[in-house]
């Protein structure tokens, strides 16, 4: 698939340069100045080139931005700081394995024992930004744990599903290679340790 996407984009490529190419040697053939002809080559060029790219630096630069103010770990309560406030409960805990999954589609969780469950939730932003958020819940009282908050280009990767798929310059699956792996990691431990409290 990758060798499809590669022959697309050199054949763009190849039809964006002839394109412009043929507009300037057109308007040539007309007696235009050469402004005139720089000015209506570069209008053809830019209207070859932004069907494919006119998304490109509005959704690199949003993924940036939320990356960079919203993204990433928050531990609202620590599992000793649990064990605490409800003492002798931990020890009872039976892990649900497989962990039940409860709901689907863009809002579900998973019931990790009788006390914990993970939450998953997408939401989609502008411009097709997708917003990933994970929890960790208290099932008795509601509350949030922890909180892992990440986001997305919105596409497919390599699962060519709409038009917006066959831009791989565009692809941020997460934020991780912005520096967030760390947090998406270290969530992972925070779930696990919930989930296997009790150890039975």
């Amino acid at each position: 698939m990758d060798l499809v996407v590669i022959g697309a984009m050199g054949f763009y490529l190849i039809v964006l340069i002839l394109l412009t190419c043929l507009t300037y040697q057109w308007v040539a053939k007309r007696g235009s100045p050469r402004g005139k002809r720089r000015l209506i080559a570069t209008v053809g060029f830019l209207v070859v080139f932004l069907v494919m790219f006119w998304d490109w630096l509005p959704t690199v630069w949003l993924h940036s931005y939320y990356c960079d103010k919203y993204a990433g770990l928050t531990v609202y309560k620590t599992l000793e700081q649990w064990k605490q406030e409800n003492p002798g409960i931990a020890e009872t805990m039976v892990r649900q394995k497989p962990p039940l999954l409860v709901g689907t589609g863009d809002k579900h969780y998973f019931q990790l024992n009788q006390r914990f469950r993970w939450e998953i939730e997408y939401t989609e932003k502008v411009l097709w930004l997708g917003h990933y958020e994970n929890r960790v819940v208290d099932s008795k009282t509601g509350e949030v744990l922890a909180r892992y908050i990440d986001f997305s280009t919105g596409q497919s990767g390599h699962n060519l599903g709409s038009f917006r798929d066959f831009k791989p310059w565009m692809y941020r699956q997460s934020c991780a290679p912005l520096g967030r792996s760390v947090d998406g990691d270290r969530f992972g431990e925070i779930r696990i340790a919930y989930e296997t409290l009790g150890g039975k």
